[in-house]
């Protein structure tokens, strides 16, 4: 049996679950940024888009870190959006010095969209897996990420 030690001569590249993980993550990405591209957005609108709509009002700083980006990254996405009609920004009441984000109309509808593209990506990525296969495999991704997650510091520098 092939152990996944890279240094093993046996070792089975592309049965390595790191691998395997990483790929898949990319071609997800990949499919995704095709999609968005028909309908004019890239994949970073795509995931602002959803996040404005799941957390209406939401400043953009938090946006930010919700999507993994700088906040002067997110200013030009937003500004961008913001011409298309997408999204609008508006002052927090609570901060003059912030803006929060909020989806126009015309946004929501393109989060439908986008929420059909995904949901139709996922199940054509999933094709051939039953329900009890797909639970497995959702169970073993969340215990990696719980280990991965929960790593210590001296752990991360053993490895």
């Amino acid at each position: 049996m092939a152990t996944h030690d890279p240094d093993n001569p046996n070792f089975d590249r592309e049965k390595s679950i790191g691998f395997l993980v990483h790929e898949v993550a990319r071609l997800f990405r990949r499919r995704f940024e095709d999609e968005a591209r028909t309908h004019n957005v890239t994949l970073p609108q795509w995931r602002a888009l959803i996040e404005i709509h799941k957390n209406e009002g939401i400043s953009q700083v938090a946006l930010a870190g919700c999507i993994d980006t700088d906040p002067m990254t997110l200013s030009g996405i937003l500004d961008r959006l913001d011409k298309r009609g997408l999204v609008e920004r508006y002052p927090d009441p609570n901060d003059s010095r912030a803006k929060l984000a909020r989806l126009t109309d015309e946004g929501s509808s393109l989060v439908r969209t986008a929420r059909h593209v995904g949901r139709a990506l996922y199940e054509n990525a999933l094709d051939g897996l039953d329900q009890a296969e797909r639970d497995r495999l959702a169970a073993g991704l969340i215990l990696i990420r719980t280990n991965l997650t929960n790593m210590t510091a001296e752990e991360k520098e053993a490895v």
